[in-house]
């Protein structure tokens, strides 16, 4: 028996735990009926890159991973507990979710009064009929002209003059112009009624077929293989190769048929169309696609059926109305998002736009906001301004890789540097740098995080993110971006660690370390928080460190492949994993050295694709009030008893609900706390070191 989980069944353990939110009925309504469209979203995902690269894997008949399961068995698994999380997804919708929905006043109709039926012909005369395309589709129907995750409907055809000739079959796109969801004109009960968009369409379908009688009709969604790669040994033009692949992307192979229980004929012509046995084949019943559903969680007037708002706080290191960079002459300064704000971050970009002592900014980008990103226009009006702008912009971010390319574009034309990321590996670290020139020289101002430049997202995950002016790390982070950019050796780093050279074998060594200290008789104590674990000498390293008496807990919020508590192999290793109100995305790593602390922050998991395969940087925490608040932060989540969930040594997780601590309420009422405290009390201010 192998000592590792298989990655995609531990990844499907993890969607199971955000399911399980949208079934609690602790969960305020709404925000459940959020998860359920999180679970969707996270499948989509899931089947256009890891389904698609197990049946490539599959095809080409390649050996097992560490797991020792076969391509073919995973698979098979795959599809089995994707059903039963489909089924269960439903089975919510239709039991729970939208009878307490109708309740509230907010309902989902297909059958409409004389008066409804005449303001649904208005609506689609005027606003819809012109933008449906009809297609017919035949044997000979080339699959690449369906759009990945696009709607359709699908519908049977007699022709009324002669219903005796084979029935024709025909879709119609669902234009991505249009809303998903149209409402009904308010009555007296005061319900609010909404129509999908699919099912108005199927309302006038034969509108779009004159002559012709709709016999059938069923919505459906095909998901396509969106695990492509350029090749990234001709490097004559990687932005081009990158719109090449997008291209590329929506010709692939399909991995999943998603259709309405309405009728058998539709849904076997689609699998003859698509050439999708019956295992990739998901018969949904309600809406295809429940991230449509996600629309009715933003109407006004429900904040009842929500969360109670939590709004960040000014962060605990800075004083209000502080100069920015006067504070980090200082000090360090740690935040905690989202419980405190993102701004400072973004008050430090825009400060040095305007700021004529500012000599240049360096960052990377990786995933922004989208096309309105406060940061990347920050950096445009730097560039306008005469700053030496140098922005590394990952183009290979999957399914961000047109909005990086659009931001690319616009950079390099107000004057900026822009640095497509790099062959074979993806740039994924978080990282800005300010140079500035001040009485005492050029002075340099960093920012490392854990998590990514985009200020809508540092509301709805945690993460953690550091600014200094401390020499140690500016001059090791300008040593960084220079060998990134440049041609460089690998530059001699004491405090900052890089993946994929330093950071691997550093994390190695102190796990080690923790080893030996347990077998000299010492106390060994490993303690952390990541997204996930998949790298197997990672898992060795720690598996040898609990042999030998090292005490290890873990906070992994997604794929785990290491397996605790099996006896003489992981006893003394613990992983829990919490799924909560926010996304955990922190990346904490503590080392306890014999009473000697080494902490970390970095932007990788222990996945091999982190250490091995991507620009990282892992970055140490040196303020004694930042480790303790670190440490806290560490222990809060290990002791979290509300929204934990516990992994078993068979791969499945017990939830722990008997208690009242939730570490994320915890953390936002701390940020309330402190947010009062003026923070010149109890901070000792650092100066440079002469």
């Amino acid at each position: 028996m192998s000592n590792y989980f298989n990655r995609e069944l531990s990844w499907m353990e993890f969607n199971y735990r955000v399911l399980n939110e949208a079934k609690t009925e602790s969960v305020p309504l709404l925000e459940r009926l959020l998860f359920l469209g999180i679970t969707s979203s996270n499948f989509d995902e899931f089947f256009m890159v890891r389904v698609a690269t197990t049946i490539r894997a599959m095809k080409e008949n390649l050996k097992p991973t560490v797991a020792q399961v076969s391509y073919f068995d995973v698979l098979k698994s795959i599809n089995e507990k994707a059903h039963e999380m489909c089924q269960e997804q439903y089975k919510i919708l239709n039991k729970d979710i939208l009878p307490a929905l109708k309740k509230e006043g907010v309902e989902f109709v297909k059958e409409f009064d004389e008066a409804e039926l005449q303001y649904l012909n208005q609506v689609y005369e005027r606003e819809i009929f012109s933008v449906l395309t009809p297609l017919r589709v035949d044997v000979n129907k080339s699959i690449h002209n369906f759009v990945n995750l696009q709607m359709y409907l699908a519908v049977t055809l007699d022709k009324k003059s002669t219903p005796e000739i084979e029935r024709e079959f025909a879709v119609i796109p669902m234009p991505s112009s249009l809303k998903r969801l149209w409402e009904l004109p308010s009555n007296q009960s005061g319900q609010r009624k909404f129509v999908f968009l699919e099912d108005l369409v199927r309302l006038f379908a034969e509108r779009l077929f004159p002559g012709y009688q709709v016999v059938e009709s069923s919505c459906f969604r095909l998901t396509k293989d969106a695990d492509l790669a350029v090749d990234e040994d001709d490097d004559t033009n990687l932005l081009s190769a990158m719109e090449e692949l997008i291209v590329q992307r929506g010709q692939s192979f399909p991995v999943r048929l998603e259709v309405e229980t309405q009728s058998e004929d539709i849904r076997e012509r689609l699998k003859t169309l698509f050439q999708i046995n019956s295992a990739g084949v998901y018969i949904v019943d309600g809406p295809v696609n429940l991230k449509g559903l996600m629309e009715v969680c933003f109407l006004s007037g429900y904040d009842h059926l929500h969360y109670g708002a939590q709004k960040p706080k000014f962060p605990r290191d800075l004083k209000r109305g502080e100069n920015i960079f006067e504070a980090l002459s200082k000090r360090d300064l740690l935040m905690h998002h989202p419980y405190e704000s993102f701004d400072p971050v973004l008050d430090l970009i825009n400060q040095a736009v305007d700021d004529p002592d500012v000599l240049s900014i360096k960052m990377t980008l990786y995933r922004t906001s989208g096309s309105k990103s406060p940061v990347a226009d920050a950096l445009l009006r730097a560039a306008r301004n005469g700053k030496q702008v140098t922005a590394l912009v990952e183009l290979k971010a999957r399914f961000d890789e047109q909005q990086n390319i659009r931001w690319a574009t616009q950079l390099e034309k107000v004057g900026a540097t822009v640095i497509y990321g790099l062959a074979q590996l993806k740039v994924h670290c978080k990282f800005l740098m300010i140079t500035r020139r001040e009485e005492a020289g050029v002075c340099r101002y960093v920012h490392l995080g854990t998590g990514n430049y985009n200020e809508k997202t540092a509301t709805l995950y945690t993460d953690m993110g550091l600014m200094t002016s401390r020499d140690e790390i500016t001059y090791e982070a300008a040593l960084f971006f220079n060998s990134i950019t440049g041609y460089s050796d690998l530059p001699q780093m004491d405090y900052i660690y890089m993946a994929p050279t330093t950071m691997k074998p550093k994390f190695l060594q102190l796990i080690n370390r923790e080893t030996m200290i347990s077998e000299n008789g010492g106390k060994g104590r490993i303690r952390a928080q990541f997204n996930s674990l998949s790298d197997p000498d990672m898992i060795e390293a720690l598996y040898k460190a609990s042999q030998g008496g090292v005490k290890i807990d873990l906070n992994i919020r997604g794929i785990c492949m290491l397996k605790p508590g099996i006896e003489g192999l992981s006893d003394n290793i613990t992983v829990t994993s919490v799924i909560g109100r926010y996304l955990e995305h922190s990346r904490i790593y503590w080392f306890s050295n014999g009473g000697k602390e080494e902490m970390y922050l970095a932007s990788a998991d222990w996945m091999t694709r982190n250490l091995n395969r991507r620009v990282e940087l892992m970055f140490p925490v040196f303020e004694k009030h930042h480790k303790e608040r670190v440490k806290h932060i560490l222990d809060t989540m290990l002791n979290d008893n509300r929204k934990s969930h516990v992994l078993q040594p068979d791969g499945t997780y017990t939830k722990r609900n008997r208690g009242k601590s939730s570490a994320q309420e915890t953390f936002y009422k701390e940020a309330v706390e402190a947010s009062k405290e003026d923070i010149s009390e109890g901070l000792k201010v650092r100066r440079k070191p002469e």
